[in-house]
């Protein structure tokens, strides 16, 4: 059985069964709370096993029963989807939505209803509900300085000029990958050009549209930030239509490339020596399902306020996966615990 079929299976059936929950109001647990967790896109392996996990850990710690919701990837689902918070009977929600405003009037209902709501990844507006996200401003950070001092030892006399390709209107984009990345590059090299970020959010042939467009123009960009995996497979894809991509035994030749998500796919690449893709930040569905969840039951347990003005932000741990920092082995090991790849 292939991998894509192995990944539908798996969507299917867990998406059944927690629709098949949904649509019980009398299947809560018997002393727990009744959570619905929100995934953007089930058919992404990172949301496959944090909804695996959300389940198990929040019936095991908390003796919860956790009903996944998958947005597949459209902000119009992930809005009609809190809908079903109400309607479905549910003590508490952790929501992961594209479209803040379209969900707002939602999650305020759920508030009269006195249903605990939270957020992973973005605040939802003005609501002031508490956010889960993954602290990745540190490692877009670290992976801008990595990148910058081995462009720097392996091409001394070439400047550095950088990109990064993703949601450039995005606040949590920026704040966590965009930002902080150029500030790491900066770091090395304070007199690095930067053109900034480019709108690649229609997906993978976009990235792969803007590289060819690119590097065409500007063919002494050098360090590429493609900031999520799926966008990567198109800046990679771009690159070797070009004849670039290139590595020779751990050296950039032509550019070196930062992604998202890391996964067994960018294994392959980060560690290829003749790859230009060397590093990736690797967000750990396990650790981030058990924050998600640990969140919901803190507002519960009052230790958390339900709204505030700001939102509160609580942050979970990201990882750098490197070529030059963390050895094969580690990261294979992370895969392992993670994915169980």
């Amino acid at each position: 059985m292939g991998t894509n079929q192995k990944i539908r299976l798996f969507s299917a059936g867990l998406l059944a069964s927690s629709f098949i929950a949904a649509a019980s109001t009398g299947a809560a647990a018997e002393d727990g709370k009744r959570i619905a967790f929100f995934v953007s896109d089930l058919s992404n392996v990172f949301h496959q096993s944090q909804a695996a996990e959300a389940e198990r850990y929040g019936l095991e710690k908390y003796g919860a029963e956790v009903v996944v919701f998958d947005g597949q990837a459209d902000s119009a689902v992930m809005t009609q989807n809190i809908d079903q918070v109400v309607a479905g009977g549910f003590d508490a929600a952790t929501l992961h939505i594209w479209d803040a405003e379209a969900a707002t009037p939602g999650v305020k209902e759920a508030l009269g209803e006195g249903i605990v709501m939270t957020s992973f990844f973005s605040p939802i507006a003005d609501t002031g509900i508490p956010t889960a996200r993954s602290d990745e401003a540190g490692v877009s950070f670290q992976m801008g300085q990595e990148m910058a001092t081995a462009w720097k030892e392996a091409h001394p006399d070439k400047p550095i000029v950088m990109v990064q390709l993703g949601w450039p209107n995005h606040t949590e984009v920026n704040s966590g990958r965009t930002a902080p990345f150029v500030e790491g590059v900066l770091s090395v090299a304070p007199d690095a050009e930067n053109l900034g970020a480019l709108d690649a959010s229609a997906g993978q042939e976009a990235a792969k549209q803007i590289v060819v467009d690119l590097l065409t123009q500007r063919p002494e960009v050098n360090l590429i930030y493609s900031e999520a995996s799926n966008l990567t497979v198109g800046t990679m894809a771009g690159l070797s239509q070009i004849g670039r991509g290139k590595f020779e035994d751990g050296k950039p030749l032509t550019e070196i490339v930062a992604s998202v998500d890391f996964d067994s796919v960018e294994f392959d690449q980060v560690y290829d020596p003749n790859s230009s893709l060397k590093v990736s930040m690797g967000l750990p569905p396990i650790e981030t399902a058990q924050g998600r969840i640990d969140l919901i039951m803190d507002v519960v347990d009052g230790k958390v306020a339900a709204s505030s003005d700001p939102a509160e932000e609580h942050f979970y741990k990201a990882y750098t996966v490197s070529y030059w920092s963390m050895p094969k082995e580690e990261a294979e090991a992370w895969l392992a615990a993670q994915f169980g790849e």
